[in-house]
């Protein structure tokens, strides 16, 4: 499975294991998977290393171009970010399928799970059923409440459910749960899950297995396998996209390596982050990838059209292309967090926001 390995050149002046020491990324937690299935452009990894993979959890990292250039590229937006979504989605679903018991149960017993209003943004739903027919399909919308932009620090959060719609779920049956989201603190996903399984135990019915996809943290994985085992879930599998990324101090920013941009906001504190990645993804993400950013990205107001349980709404994506400006602007303050050649990423990465901000503005489409 995957492609022929392909020499990637490094940035001049990019020094890759001075690089992985630094921020401590965690290349050596990872191996790749070998399966029988020819998708072009895709290489699966397996998170080797407890507590991300034993008897409950099983932890994958998928890796497509289109993965990549959603995590790197913030200018990604609307129908074009659906489209790689859609693209990245019918590529996994094949080992999804292999490596879990979607492959081999029925589509009425398998539940997908969308947390509104981003997690459809994923198009995981699309591709399952292309690939295995029509599925059951049940709604969910936690939301924070006095929360800003980019802080979800423990104390200031706080979270109800304002819409979910459950009717799809069987009655007295042992279901496959697939939850595409995007995953932080796995704070959403509790809150999420938790309703979800009440609804299960009022019908008699019960989460054997728990399918995640998408950009996921170490911590909320975490988390989110501790929900699971509480509930009495058989079985967690993670899919995530390109890595297994490190969190930030404002429990937010999803970052492949590099400083906390955060943390140096608040505080003036200096610290590294490093995500649990492939040696040869990193070599990919290396020549595009801002230190420091965020990798979804506020990935609801990229979107173009939400959903939010009871309207269609637009996404702020001027907005995203703004702020992800500011903090890129921000990240080259900090004394020592780029070298000059990630400095001169951070400045192609500025010209294609601010020309993505211009072409979206002229055309007066979003506000």
């Amino acid at each position: 499975m995957g492609r022929a390995k392909i020499s990637v050149e490094l940035p001049e002046g990019c020094d890759l294991e001075e690089l992985i020491e630094q921020n401590h990324v965690k290349t050596e937690f990872v191996e790749k998977v070998h399966l029988d299935l020819d998708i072009r452009g895709l290489i699966l990894y397996r998170v080797n290393k407890e507590p991300y993979f034993d008897e409950f959890l099983e932890t994958y990292i998928i890796d497509v171009p289109e993965a990549r250039e959603i995590a790197a590229y913030q200018h990604i937006v609307g129908g074009e970010l659906i489209s790689r979504c859609l693209n990245c989605a019918r590529k996994a679903i094949k080992p999804i399928a292999e490596l879990t018991s979607i492959g081999k149960s029925s589509p009425s017993r398998i539940v997908h799970l969308h947390v509104l209003r981003a997690a459809p943004g994923y198009q995981l739903h699309t591709a399952l059923e292309e690939a295995i027919g029509k599925i059951r399909q049940a709604f969910v919308r936690p939301r924070y409440v006095k929360v800003s932009y980019r802080d979800h620090s423990e104390p200031t959060i706080v979270l109800k459910v304002d819409y979910r719609e459950f009717s799809s779920i069987p009655a007295g049956e042992e279901i496959i749960v697939v939850k595409p989201d995007t995953e932080a603190t796995g704070r959403t996903a509790e809150i999420s899950l938790k309703s979800l399984f009440k609804k299960c135990e009022e019908l008699g019915s019960r989460v054997k297995e728990l399918i995640l996809y998408g950009f996921i943290s170490e911590k909320g994985l975490l988390r989110i396998k501790e929900v699971a085992a509480s509930f009495e879930v058989e079985k967690v599998t993670a899919f995530a996209l390109v890595d297994l990324t490190a969190l930030a101090h404002n429990n937010y920013d999803m970052v492949l390596y590099g400083v906390d941009e955060s943390l140096w906001k608040e505080r003036k504190e200096f610290s590294r982050l490093g995500s649990i990645i492939a040696e040869e993804t990193l070599k990919y993400m290396v020549p595009i990838y801002v230190p420091g950013l965020d990798q979804p990205g506020d990935f609801s107001e990229r979107q173009r059209r939400l959903w939010d349980g009871k309207k269609w709404a637009e996404g702020d994506v001027l907005g995203h292309l703004r702020r992800t400006a500011e903090i890129i602007e921000s990240i080259k303050t900090i004394p020592g967090a780029l070298e000059p050649w990630q400095e001169e990423i951070a400045n192609r990465q500025l010209k294609m926001l601010y020309m993505k901000i211009e072409e979206l503005s002229s055309k007066g489409e979003i506000s």
